[in-house]
């Protein structure tokens, strides 16, 4: 850090500025840190006071407060004042030590080994639908349309599909699709893995088509939907949960689902799901509320970053599935684990990533529940 780049006063335990310093200070054009010393006990605490008489309140009362446990002058602000040093739109300084960054980015292991295909009289999905209904309501939604040819990573001579297909059957290795530099196959191939994932999880994972996300569909009790979790430590997270009115503990005043919105990127040679989380509101589990936009824009603002990657870290444990009594995993798409980064250097995210604890919700009519986030 540049002795230059910041401006130092020091004060003895006093704390009140003298009006002519204060208007110095904010004219600058530089941080000023003002370094509180108690020689009886050998002690210091600091604080930007630029930023703090920047309040036009604590300017008039010219008195600055200090936290004596957050504004300590002691070897672990060192971080903090560093970043002072640093002229906006530079980064902040190279730290000392290494960490490992975890990513929302869900490796995929590999896919089914085949994708089929036949030509097709279908002219866009709603026709294949309509067709499916008519031979006894067996769907399936893996599969795209393009230049008059149905392909899917099912098999198409046998299944709900078949009914779709109108000549002869053939394949093609899965890799070739994975490994194309050609754009427009590349396109479909994410389209069809789209439409996969999404059949994969059918009924539990519901498209919304406004918000381009899926979100977890209310069970048809309605109750409490939790997915267990696969790391060490990790208690499972509850993928829906409904919220009663505070005077009728049996009536539904609205349900939160997670939500993603979920885009498969390739890099290399690579394919991985990139996990963006969200939420999505309803009124019973199944209409959106008219509040929606509001209340996830305010569970946004409370959320910190522990919150986001537990979220992260709660659907990459779902989308890798697992074999249970009543069925098996689905194999067309394999998922590993989410990439992990090592770095040799760490940065102090207290620097930079605001401490101040979080604001009560303040909408009308919410539960305090609803802004439980993961801890």
């Amino acid at each position: 850090m540049a002795i230059t780049a910041i401006s130092l006063a020091i004060k003895p335990v006093e704390t009140t500025s003298k009006a002519d310093h204060i208007t110095y200070w904010l004219r600058l054009g530089r941080p000023v840190v003002l370094i509180c010393v108690d020689l009886r006990i050998q002690q210091a605490w600091w604080k930007r006071v630029d930023t703090w008489f920047a309040d036009p309140e604590r300017k008039a009362r010219r008195v600055v407060q200090f936290d004596k446990a957050a504004d300590r002058f002691d070897p672990d602000a060192f971080s903090r004042l560093s970043a002072l040093g640093v002229p906006v739109g530079e980064p902040l300084p190279r730290l000392e030590g290494s960490e490992q960054l975890v990513s929302n980015l869900l490796k995929v292991e590999g896919f089914a080994p085949l994708i089929y295909e036949a030509s097709t009289p279908c002219r866009d999905r709603g026709d294949a639908w309509e067709r499916m209904r008519s031979n006894g309501n067996q769907f399936e939604s893996g599969f795209v349309l393009a230049a008059g040819r149905i392909f899917s990573l099912c098999r198409l001579d046998e299944g709900p599909l078949a009914v779709l297909c109108d000549g002869p059957v053939t394949s093609v290795l899965s890799e070739e699709w994975a490994t194309t530099e050609d754009p427009d196959l590349q396109r479909r191939f994410v389209s069809l893995l789209n439409f996969t994932l999404r059949s994969a999880h059918h009924p539990e994972l519901v498209w919304h088509p406004t918000k381009k996300v899926v979100y977890m569909q209310a069970p048809p009790d309605r109750s409490r939907r939790k997915i267990k979790g696969r790391y060490r430590g990790s208690r499972g997270r509850t993928f829906f949960t409904p919220y009663f009115g505070k005077d009728d503990q049996t009536k539904i005043s609205f349900c939160r689902h997670y939500a993603a919105s979920l885009y498969f990127r390739r890099w290399s040679e690579q394919w991985f799901l990139e996990i963006n989380p969200t939420y999505h509101f309803t009124i019973d589990g199944h209409r959106d509320s008219l509040f929606d936009a509001e209340y996830v824009q305010k569970i946004k603002r409370l959320e910190r970053n522990n919150a986001v990657y537990q979220l992260v870290r709660a659907w990459a444990d779902y989308l890798q599935g697992d074999d249970t009594l009543f069925r098996s995993r689905d194999e067309r798409i394999r998922f590993g684990q989410l990439l992990q980064l090592d770095c040799d250097a760490a940065i102090d995210e207290s620097v930079w990533i605001p401490q101040e604890p979080a604001p009560k919700p303040s909408v009308n009519g919410l539960a305090e529940g609803l802004w439980e986030l993961p801890q």
